[in-house]
């Protein structure tokens, strides 16, 4: 390493000398025309003409595939945000360039109150999608466990095989388990990373038909053709879901409170504490001893029915679910937390999941309500570990 030199002294070529070299494989056409056959085999509906969608790439590389293929299923009325339209590493618009951001999709939202029934998104590298549906006369942007879910259910409810299998992070919503009982299909939770879902995808290729997986952090695939997260294919049929709903005389959001309806409403909200440096490192280390060692009986008024360490026991788990720094503390059918340290920043990650019957109640109301208590859940949980 160190006879290579500082990285601002490597020499590098310039984009148009790494063309015309040896160094750089242009990708065929073909490939692209491959995508896009296989993109739309995962369709289960028709294109609705009238259905006016805006679209935002925010400066990445989508913007140009996500067009087309949104026109080629029926979609002309797609609305590109003109400013974030084209390829700009330098995302002018954003403070940074990740649709999960506040703000990140402020201009697309403007452009939609001009008329349009959806907002969609797409990472700069296209492999996340994001969306935001019209609430009260203005945009709401959907959590990535609502998307999961409304597609999850959107996929099972079309799907063909014999035994399907949906998979999602251990972090992300366990609402997805009731859906695919619903529908009779195997549910599986992995290690956050879609690598670890498509473990589990291809470990179980014989026994079940991987149809859907998702994470809470805007990462979602469909059928069995791209091993990764794929941002394209998943906005077509989410944008396939929502015009099928507006035909229906339904909607995105409504459809969510339907769903709530069936399996029980869940919310989820999440608290990070940063604790940067060697100091921060042993504190985090410290709260998951805790955590680890003592658990608590109960979280905020809520008694805690049972507790699992991924650090343990892994010789009992598929392998999708290795040994990690990871405690789940089960609060029944209320729902749970999860506590587990990042993977690459400087931060302890409290995830809580809470769940309630809606029965007659307003699903709006209860989900707000919901959402609050889950706030006080995560912080009656960073106060336990010493975390202020």
């Amino acid at each position: 390493i160190a006879a290579v030199g500082h990285a601002n002294e490597v020499p590098r070529l310039e984009w148009h000398d790494s063309v015309e070299s040896d160094l750089t494989e242009q990708i065929p056409s073909s490939m692209v025309e491959t995508y896009d056959e296989t993109s739309s085999s995962l369709r289960s509906a028709d294109g609705d003409a009238e259905y006016r969608v805006v679209y935002t790439p925010l400066h990445g590389v989508g913007g140009e595939h996500v067009v087309r293929q949104l026109n080629v299923a029926g979609y002309p009325s797609v609305t590109p945000v003109p400013q974030q339209h084209e390829p700009d590493g330098n995302f002018p618009t954003v403070s940074f360039p990740n649709p999960e951001e506040p703000g990140a999709l402020d201009l697309a939202k403007a452009l939609a109150a001009e008329g349009a029934e959806l907002v969609v998104a797409n990472d700069p590298d296209a492999d996340r999608l994001a969306a935001a549906v019209p609430v009260d006369g203005e945009f709401r942007t959907l959590s990535g466990n609502q998307i999961g879910l409304l597609l999850a259910d959107y996929v099972l409810s079309n799907t063909t095989v014999d035994a399907p299998l949906v998979v999602n992070s251990i972090v992300s919503s366990p609402m997805l388990g009731t859906i695919a009982e619903a529908y009779g299909a195997r549910w599986e939770q992995t290690l956050t990373g879609f690598k670890w879902i498509w473990n589990a995808a291809l470990d179980l290729e014989d026994e079940a038909t991987y149809v859907f997986g998702f994470e809470e952090a805007l990462g979602y695939s469909i059928g069995p053709y791209v091993r990764d997260k794929d941002g394209i294919a998943t906005l077509v049929v989410f944008v396939d879901m929502a015009a099928q709903l507006a035909a229906e005389g339904s909607s995105v959001l409504g459809h969510w409170y339907e769903l709530a309806s069936r399996h029980g409403l869940w919310v989820s909200t999440q608290k990070s504490v940063v604790r940067p440096g060697t100091e921060g490192a042993d504190e985090i280390r410290a709260a998951m001893d805790l955590v680890e060692a003592s658990p608590p009986t109960d979280i905020d008024g809520i008694a805690v029915a049972g507790v699992t360490d991924f650090s343990v026991g892994a010789d009992e788990r598929p392998r999708w679910l290795p040994a990690t720094s990871l405690v789940e503390l089960s609060l029944g059918a209320q729902g749970r937390v999860l506590v587990r340290p990042s993977g690459t920043e400087p931060k302890l990650k409290i995830y809580v999941d809470l769940r309630a019957d809606v029965g007659e109640r307003d699903a709006a109301g209860l989900e707000r309500e919901l959402l609050g208590r889950a706030t006080e859940v995560a912080a009656a949980t960073a106060r336990y570990l010493g975390f202020d």
